[in-house]
């Protein structure tokens, strides 16, 4: 199918950003004491992490945004240069770019770290826009995202765009926006969580995208 735009995630879609992440919360955690499932780390990839730490750990939003505080003294300097582009993914949007296609990110990450992420493994150039909220700003969930990408793509939300991610908020996010969905399972989701929330399309691999894009 032809897509006029393609709206990516970040976090377990264009970056693999895990080693970054997980060192954070590691180490956010141990400043307090607090315990560490190493088993849930990757619960923190992708959904904001205000809501992670809550609904982990039980804490207030109060303590919550103090961990996320605690989180970005380490992730500032160093977590948010742990990270590589998944193998294959430049190529096809290089590819999209060059057919004219319009291009965005729609993130939950931060605008400053997914900046420095984006620029960091090559890719900040390919895209037309980069959508992250603000340091402080709580409130901006997918579909949001999602309808800010395409308002400054200067284009409507219909299943005309794409947007691919890597878990169940990207789905949530773009079938409330009314764009299509595609969910990709080499990131931090999986399958059930895909067909769970409605996916359009389900793609396996890197590469089983250029089937679904061109």
């Amino acid at each position: 199918m032809d897509f006029e735009a393609v709206i990516f995630d970040f976090d377990g879609t264009v970056g693999d950003t895990g080693p970054g992440v997980r060192n954070a919360v590691r180490y956010a955690l141990n400043k307090y004491e607090m315990p560490i499932y190493e088993d849930r780390l990757n619960e923190f990839l992708g959904p904001p992490l205000y809501l992670t730490f809550e609904n982990m750990y039980g804490v207030t939003p109060e303590f919550a945004s103090e961990l996320v505080d605690t989180y970005r003294v380490y992730y500032k300097d160093t977590g948010v240069y742990e990270v590589e582009a998944y193998p294959g993914i430049i190529e096809i949007i290089e590819e999209l770019k060059a057919k004219g296609v319009k291009l965005a990110v729609a993130s939950s990450k931060p605008q400053k770290f997914l900046d420095i992420c984006a620029k960091h493994i090559g890719v900040y150039d390919l895209f037309d826009e980069i959508v992250g909220p603000e340091l402080e700003n709580h409130q901006a969930n997918k579909t949001w995202l999602v309808n800010r990408a395409c308002e400054r793509l200067n284009i409507e939300p219909s299943k005309k765009v794409a947007m691919i991610g890597d878990r169940f908020y990207d789905i949530e996010g773009a079938n409330t926006a009314g764009v299509t969905s595609i969910g990709v399972e080499y990131g931090f989701g999986n399958r059930a969580e895909f067909e769970e929330y409605g996916a359009d399309i389900i793609a396996e691999k890197v590469l089983d995208l250029k089937t679904i894009l061109f």
